[in-house]
């Protein structure tokens, strides 16, 4: 039931996103968007009907996240996802973008006093992606917030707040299968 109203929101969004901003000058190509990481390697990220498909990850598992660097929780989850992408490089791909408008640089910092091991995005650079994932997630702005998507690029569930290694690490293999 969860992935037929997520399938419908997102659906409704695509259709709101085309309303509502430019779209290309052939609407039947997909929606595609060039994501930055702190290391300056691009991630490309083209819409699907049902999600969003990380030319670089196809095959694994993508955790989407949106986090603030002032966020307790966030900062929460930041061991637990760090310790996943060690446990599952092959099956889990993470993309963090920071929503509460670090710059690069800033992110950069951020990222090695963490000892992050997964991409970082500064969202100050992505606002267009982040209002794209707020119209077809009907966002509110709460983080951290989670969009999983299975190996073929589907989303499968958005999820506010903090949730626990062990719901994630299942998480995982459903994604996978």
């Amino acid at each position: 039931m969860q992935k037929i109203l997520l399938t419908i929101l997102f659906a409704l969004g695509i259709t709101l996103l085309h309303a509502d901003t430019a779209t290309p000058a052939d609407d039947s190509k997909p929606i595609t968007f060039t994501l930055t990481n702190t290391e300056g390697e691009e991630i490309l990220v083209t819409e699907l009907e049902e999600g969003l498909k990380f030319e670089k990850y196809q095959g694994r598992a993508v955790f989407l996240t949106l986090f603030g660097h002032m966020c307790p929780p966030c900062n929460a989850e930041i061991p637990e996802l760090i310790a996943l992408t060690e446990e599952y490089p092959e099956k889990l791909a993470i993309v963090a973008i920071e929503a509460q408008q670090y710059s690069n640089e800033e992110l950069k910092k951020f990222k090695e006093q963490k000892k992050i091991n997964y991409n970082l995005v500064a969202g100050k650079d992505h606002e267009e992606f982040i209002g794209y994932l707020a119209n077809r997630a009907e966002w509110n702005g709460s983080i951290p917030l989670l969009i999983a998507i299975d190996k073929n690029g589907a989303v499968q569930a958005v999820q506010p707040g903090f949730i626990p290694k062990a719901s994630l690490e299942e998480w995982i293999k459903r994604l996978n299968q």
